[in-house]
């Protein structure tokens, strides 16, 4: 009796396990895009994918990826600056999440077609040359500002560039960051990012290479232990560099940055000649150099409020030297 009992519990075990199988095939199977949904491949494309089954969809989808591509774009080296210009990502379909967002869309949805991006080869592979601009194809400018002396010039840009919402790029002295504390953690409270300016403003190429080394790395380490961030650019003051400086600051792991766009302001030539350097002659990846003068202030409103008009979105070196749009980093 017991044993005829287990042989029927096992036969029906059986039973409900297949028929379980069969109905988990058939749902997988018979899964089908909801009625009214579109797949959107591009601006001005759409797909009526109503109705279709996962494989349907994926065999199409498999013939679009190589005419839904688009390539990596290299960085390159200027022949007329010999400076590296960023490369920007790529993209590929990703036909299994795409699948995916359309098996479960609403009736009626209009689906995105889902992308991977594809880097280009890293801006690190090219450390030892310097960056005088972001890629052209980005229509974004960044502002990098020279801090070394104006100390009661900062708090006004500081407030422009909280009002105006843009986040810059400061690049500090050294001996200057060890100094006034309280003024890098104002900089650094508004959100901004910072890069090394050496520690005692020398002219690098008269220095040797453990000298270099000296002023780069102790200048990192304040602004690191003042405001908890880590340091990935370096501009060399006066603009004075060799391939010497180059090398040290790859090295050392920074990546060198200078400017396309120079306001001059040092030079106290007036509000409007400061924003005449760079307003007309704005350009998609421009980095904009300027320093807290007493000029400066006044010309920074102008400045932003030009370039917004021109549709230039403005950013950190990190946000513009970036190959990714969606992420600010640099991939190693």
């Amino acid at each position: 009796m017991r044993k005829t009992y287990l042989l029927t519990t096992l036969l029906i075990m059986g039973v409900l396990l297949a028929a379980v199988s069969l109905w988990r095939g058939h749902g997988q199977q018979e899964a089908r895009v909801a009625s009214d949904v579109v797949l959107v491949t591009s601006p001005d494309n759409n797909l009526d994918i109503a109705g279709w089954t996962a494989d349907e969809l994926a065999t199409h989808l498999e013939q679009l990826a190589a005419r839904l591509a688009v390539p990596a774009v290299e960085p390159v080296v200027d022949p007329i600056t010999k400076g590296v210009i960023p490369g920007l990502c790529g993209r590929a379909l990703d036909i299994q999440r795409t699948v995916n967002e359309a098996l479960v869309a609403l009736p009626g949805a209009a689906v995105q077609a889902a992308f991977v991006p594809v880097y280009p080869k890293s801006l690190w592979e090219y450390s030892t040359y310097p960056i005088f601009q972001g890629n052209p194809q980005k229509q974004a400018m960044a502002l990098v500002i020279n801090v070394a002396w104006g100390n009661e010039n900062l708090p006004s840009m500081l407030a422009t560039l909280e009002a105006e919402q843009v986040h810059a790029t400061f690049f500090l002295v050294g001996r200057w960051a060890a100094k006034y504390p309280d003024l890098v953690r104002m900089i650094a409270a508004g959100g901004h990012e910072f890069g090394n300016h050496a520690y005692s403003d020398p002219h690098l190429p008269t220095l040797d290479r453990e000298a270099i080394a000296r002023e780069i790395e102790h200048t990192s380490a304040v602004i690191t232990e003042t405001t908890g961030q880590k340091v990935l650019y370096f501009s060399p003051p006066y603009n004075d560099f060799d391939q010497k400086v180059l090398e040290v600051a790859s090295e050392l792991g920074y990546l060198t940055v200078l400017c396309s766009r120079d306001t001059a302001d040092w030079m106290r030539p007036g509000v409007d000649r400061i924003v005449s350097r760079i307003v007309p002659r704005a350009h998609n990846g421009g980095i904009v150099l300027m320093h807290p003068t007493e000029q400066t202030p006044a010309a920074l409103i102008e400045i932003i409020k030009g370039l917004k008009q021109q549709g230039y979105d403005l950013v950190t070196i990190s946000q513009l030297l970036a190959p990714n749009p969606e992420r600010a980093e640099i991939p190693r």
